[in-house]
């Protein structure tokens, strides 16, 4: 199985961490290198699935999915 690498630095341990971007309105959650901070990747800071099945559930409409 591969491992996931930092294609910076090469470091093999990740972090999130939560940054609200200049000029933003929303934060964001950046997947990042533990080592160097160099960013891979960017996911949504709330969880809209888990929302979405939650507003479903009030709703009284059924399981999304």
């Amino acid at each position: 199985m591969a491992i996931p690498t930092c294609i910076k630095c090469g470091g093999v341990l990740f972090e999130v961490q939560t940054v609200e971007p200049l000029g933003s309105k929303y934060k964001l959650n950046f997947v990042q290198c533990a080592s160097c901070g160099g960013v891979v990747g960017v996911i949504d800071y709330f969880n809209i699935g888990g929302m979405l099945q939650t507003l479903a559930q009030k709703l009284n409409v059924g399981p999304i999915g």
